[in-house]
């Protein structure tokens, strides 16, 4: 059975393990608002979710390389964004996924932090979308 919740002090450790396993690591990133999808007592998944004043900002989504193409990512996704009242913004390569979850690919907003700040230039910078989910 999975379980969603909020990070714990006690996760931490795996949390950084499985964050650094899917290389979804960058400099100014903090563990306060991840979420985890739990198996077994294993965390198999996280998400990254900040509120900002009139959004949120959806990061570091990933799932355990032995649990993926299983639903765990859009199981944890659409329990995250399900209620929320503001626009959810993220920035990805993979824009099909996410489309899939009701994403639509847009222009960047001013007032959204800055792709890389999320180590983009180390990743497919050319690639990268923004995205927005509207409640």
């Amino acid at each position: 059975m999975l379980t969603i919740r909020r990070i714990t002090k006690k996760d931490e450790p795996s949390v950084l393990g499985l964050i650094k396993e899917l290389d979804l690591t960058y400099p100014t990133q903090k563990l306060d608002n991840f979420w985890v999808v739990e198996e077994n007592r294993e965390i198999i998944g996280l998400a990254d979710l900040k509120e900002f004043d009139d959004f949120w900002l959806l990061s570091s989504v990933g799932v355990d390389k032995k649990h993926q193409h299983r639903g765990v990512a859009s199981l944890l996704l659409k329990e995250l964004i399900k209620d929320l009242k503001k626009d959810v913004y993220l920035y990805t390569i993979t824009p099909e996924f996410f489309s899939r979850l009701g994403f639509q690919i847009v222009p960047r907003p001013s007032d959204l932090p800055a792709r890389e700040i999320f180590n983009c230039a180390e990743c497919r910078p050319q690639h990268c979308v923004c995205m927005v989910k509207r409640p």
